[in-house]
């Protein structure tokens, strides 16, 4: 089995928080979404972008996933037990599935409905401080795509 390196996919280092995974993701996105392009390989590498954000953007994905990974740099025969091949060729399946309804949003629409998971929904209810600064954090990234 072969191991995508996520971290290079969504153009970040290894170390990144999930600020700045968020912030790539949006990125990426905006150049491989089909609204913008059309061409097969950004087909290809849109799936790879939600493939990978949805791995590391979960800490429980994301610890297993490192784990995978460091085994496999180390450049001996790697033999991934059975159980977390099995896991990561479901992460890929739940991805896909997502890919696929993203690659179908319209573009603005998908980068408003991220906007709304970044804030919080919970800040919806509570303080509006709270939402109103997590908009402002959000709508800067997304101004900086565009």
């Amino acid at each position: 089995m072969e191991l995508i390196n996520y971290y290079d996919i969504l153009r970040v280092e290894k170390s990144a928080d999930l600020d700045t995974i968020k912030k790539s993701f949006r990125n990426e996105i905006a150049l491989y979404h089909p609204d913008k392009n059309k061409s097969e390989n950004a087909k290809t590498h849109f799936n790879l972008l939600v493939e990978g954000f949805d791995i590391l953007s979960n800490p429980e994905k994301r610890n297993a996933y490192d784990a995978m990974l460091e085994t496999s740099a180390t450049n001996k025969p790697v033999i991934i037990e059975s159980n977390k091949q099995e896991q990561y060729t479901e992460w890929k399946k739940e991805a896909k599935k997502k890919s696929d309804t993203f690659r179908l949003t319209d573009l603005s629409d998908l980068l408003l409905l991220d906007l709304f998971f970044d804030v919080g929904i919970s800040s919806l209810f509570s303080g509006t401080e709270n939402l109103i600064e997590g908009l402002e954090d959000s709508l800067g990234d997304i101004f900086d795509i565009f």
